[in-house]
């Protein structure tokens, strides 16, 4: 129990001998069976999603500067003084 406990932990021996409570020790070994690490996303998933993200973002981008209205330097040459 306690060699399982230090492999999923990373905490040493020593320590969850001295330092741990054994109720605490018992109520992680109960609920032990029912946790699932999460996985980790490999790498061409990780690509695949920072390149989903970037489109989205693009897509917003142009969505939001054909509603926006007009360029802030188009609008102050509209209204600058022509000499």
């Amino acid at each position: 129990m306690i060699g399982q406990l230090a492999t999923e932990t990373g905490w040493s021996i020593d320590y969850i001998m001295d330092k741990v409570n054994v109720v605490t020790l018992q109520l992680m070994m109960a609920d032990m069976p029912h946790w699932v690490p999460p996985q980790k996303p490999d790498l061409m998933q990780q690509i695949r999603e920072m390149e989903e993200r970037e489109k989205q973002r693009n897509s917003h981008t142009q969505t939001d500067k054909t509603t926006k209205g007009m360029n802030p330097m188009e609008f102050f040459t509209k209204y600058a003084v022509k000499d």
